[in-house]
């Protein structure tokens, strides 16, 4: 029997339990590369979880794991050192000598290595001449520049726009030194066109969400209270600034049409700003950290997905739609996915627009229904993760 080659996988966070988009992907990749290689795993953070590190090894089918502690807080003073010592903010975040010593001697016995997620490359060392691939997780400078354009302070926004074009040498730096980046089409055009990368670059892949919600049975979402459903990291900017706008902006005017009108909010580390609307907005229902979501889902009328700022392909979108939900989204949501306004979601930016889309969501339920069913059928055509990892070990073994 030919023995499997040797993968070495390098990412950032220990990727289990897979209750998040990254994290999802990352331990659905593992799962589906662990038939083809010797998979062996290298966290640069999660080292003190060691009971999720003995079940992802068995779940996954690792041949080794090893997970450091290295996440140094998002700081002033934090970002500062990073600018003298590291090539962008989150390199400085994880790294330490230990942990560029193991990848050292894990990349040269490997006959291909796999990067997950930017700053990993700064840890490859210069004179490496092996394969190398990087699975990009989004469009790193332009969530650096999105982020920007939320804050008002001018030295705040100034200090971002140093960390964007750092990310994007960086960027530029992974992508041509790799064999090829795993990106997401929408990521892959921004990138060639801001970066000045030539398209061989790139070898697609869609970041999905839990696309076994597809097997569950369908929900009757027209006999359901009017309850819209949000699932996700609260913690995450991209996510706290959508659903701060929100309830901020959206809410009020669904409520003041819809009094009755609920939001069950799940996901866990909201900030401070966004914990004190959660429990003071009238009518939010927050759950915190929910291991089971599909019992929430199955007991609302809608999703809402309302981000403002982000790269790659939205997991919360997906959720919503494998499991037949009703979907009121932004186009920040809704991009490199092929579902199409009020077809397969309702797709809408402004404050008006949102309130006025979930509101018709309430009063036209079969309407809504008709569409998610629309959007279900889509997804798994199009979006599944046995044909996506099937094409990505394709790619890989072309190298």
């Amino acid at each position: 029997m030919t023995e499997l080659p040797t993968l070495f996988y390098l990412t950032t966070e220990l990727p289990f339990p897979a209750d998040s988009g990254g994290r999802i992907k990352t331990f659905r990749l593992l799962k589906a590369l662990s038939k083809e290689y010797k998979v062996r795993l290298l966290c640069a953070h999660g080292g003190e979880r060691t009971d999720h590190m003995h079940q992802l090894k068995a779940e996954a089918g690792l041949e080794s794991i090893q997970a450091f502690q290295n996440h140094l807080p998002r700081t002033l003073g934090n970002w500062f050192k990073a600018v003298m010592t590291s090539p962008s903010f989150n390199a400085y975040r994880i790294y330490s000598k230990e942990l560029e010593n193991m990848v050292k001697w894990s990349a040269q016995k490997a006959d291909l290595v796999i990067l997950d997620h930017l700053e990993c490359i700064d840890l490859i060392p210069e004179d490496y001449r092996g394969k190398i691939v990087y699975h990009s997780h989004n469009c790193e400078f332009k969530l650096w520049n999105d982020f920007k354009k939320t804050l008002t302070n001018p030295l705040a926004k100034m200090a971002l726009d140093w960390e964007q074009e750092r990310v994007k040498v960086l960027e530029r730096y992974a992508i041509n030194r790799c064999s090829f980046t795993f990106a997401a089409p929408n990521d892959q055009a921004l990138l060639e066109k801001e970066l000045k990368v030539k398209p061989e670059k790139f070898r697609n892949t869609f970041h999905l969400g839990n696309d076994e919600l597809l097997d569950l049975p369908e929900i009757d979402t027209t006999k359901n209270p009017a309850r819209f459903f949000y699932a996700g990291t609260l913690s995450w900017q991209p996510n706290t600034d959508g659903l701060v706008w929100f309830l901020n902006e959206v809410w009020p005017k669904v409520r003041q049409n819809k009094p009755d009108a609920e939001l069950v909010v799940c996901g866990r580390k909201p900030t401070v700003e966004l914990n004190d609307l959660l429990k003071s907005t009238a009518g939010v229902i927050y759950k915190g950290f929910v291991p089971d979501l599909d019992a929430e889902m199955m007991a609302c009328a809608a999703a809402i997905v309302p981000l403002r700022f982000g790269s790659g392909m939205k997991i919360k979108t997906f959720d919503a739609l494998y499991r037949g939900l009703p979907l009121v989204c932004t186009n920040v949501a809704a991009e490199g996915i092929e579902i199409k306004h009020q077809e397969h979601a309702y797709i809408v930016n402004s404050a008006d627009e949102f309130a006025n889309a979930a509101l018709q969501v309430l009063s036209n339920r079969e309407v809504a229904h008709t569409m998610a069913m629309q959007g279900r059928a889509l997804v798994k055509e199009k979006y599944t993760y046995p044909a996506l990892t099937k094409q990505m070990i394709a790619d890989l073994k072309a190298i």
